[in-house]
């Protein structure tokens, strides 16, 4: 209590000193996105078709971990190389900029600069997915709350642009695997149904033989069992044709990103009271401690200085 002018006077001028900070720290703006995970229906018009050809080659796609992916892919370098490059309308430069020039990073290269420049932007950039519901959240911060609502919807083009162009080549390779496999099945088939045939041919009286019934009940199924494979490549060939040349989006955006209009940082005013309120406890603590500690050394030398006078 004795201390408290010092005190108060030292949580001010710390506060202020941190004020003054905050003033001269760049202001930056959020702003945020979020998008849908693929829902049954979009699976089955979208990217489920992919899923079922990919299945009878032994590979499980499951269409609702597709979600789980975007924070992964969208701070990947082949998202953030195109946003980069990518000219935009900012307050600071007349005309349209990059990105790379925007930041204004340095390097001997352009490659350095553009590594630095990426480097940047995934720290300004953070994604959050909800385990429970698989929605994702991309956040981004610039200097100018356009820009970054700009930068965010850049990101998620980019993000289903990379999307569908693995579907496309998804499904091509789907479509020379199921070529080569309808061409095995169809040679299959054929010598399964001449098998049968001359079978018949060479066995008029088939229900006289138990045996002979039995072989052709066997080669029937064989018949079978090649026809159905045959219809379902031929169905699954055309389903992944008609994805080959599909073009709808696949990335389900719930809110695009909008110009904010509150700066996110700096957040000068609680920054100013926290640091008023820390150094005003840390001040009281030393000063405490300190007539604490100062009073036992005390006591601690006057008893010394009595035992060696006796």
């Amino acid at each position: 209590w004795e201390a408290r002018k010092k005190i108060a006077i030292l949580s001010f001028v710390v506060a202020v000193v941190i004020l003054v900070i905050n003033f001269l720290l760049p202001v930056y703006y959020k702003a945020t996105t979020t998008l849908l995970p693929e829902t049954e229906k979009n699976k089955l018009s979208a990217l489920g078709q992919i899923a079922d050809v990919a299945q009878l080659a032994g590979v499980n796609i499951p269409g609702s971990e597709i979600a789980r992916l975007y924070p992964i892919i969208a701070t990947s370098e082949t998202i953030l190389r195109n946003v980069l490059s990518k000219r935009y309308l900012t307050v600071a430069f007349p005309d349209s900029v990059n990105l790379i020039e925007y930041l204004g990073v340095e390097g001997p290269t352009p490659e350095h600069k553009m590594v630095a420049a990426m480097n940047e932007l995934r720290n300004l950039t953070s994604i959050g997915l909800d385990s429970r519901t698989g929605v994702v959240t991309l956040y981004l911060e610039m200097r100018e709350p356009q820009l970054a609502a700009d930068v965010a919807n850049s990101i998620i083009q980019e993000l289903d642009s990379f999307m569908r162009r693995k579907r496309i080549t998804n499904a091509s390779e789907q479509l020379k695997w199921i070529d080569i496999r309808i061409k095995e099945v169809q040679n299959d088939l054929r010598a399964a149904e001449e098998a049968l045939k001359t079978f018949r041919e060479r066995n008029r009286k088939v229900m006289d033989s138990p045996q002979l019934a039995l072989e052709q009940e066997r080669l029937s199924r064989s018949v079978l069992a090649q026809s159905t494979i045959f219809v379902e490549l031929r169905k699954q060939y055309e389903l992944a044709k008609i994805e080959e040349i599909r073009n709808t989006s696949i990335v389900n955006v719930l809110d695009p990103a909008r110009a904010p209009v509150e700066k996110e940082r700096p957040k000068r005013l609680r920054n100013t009271v926290v640091m008023f309120l820390l150094t005003l406890v840390a001040s009281s603590s030393y000063v405490a401690l300190k007539s604490i500690y100062s009073g036992q050394m005390s006591s601690l030398l006057g008893s010394f200085g009595s035992r060696k006078e006796t």
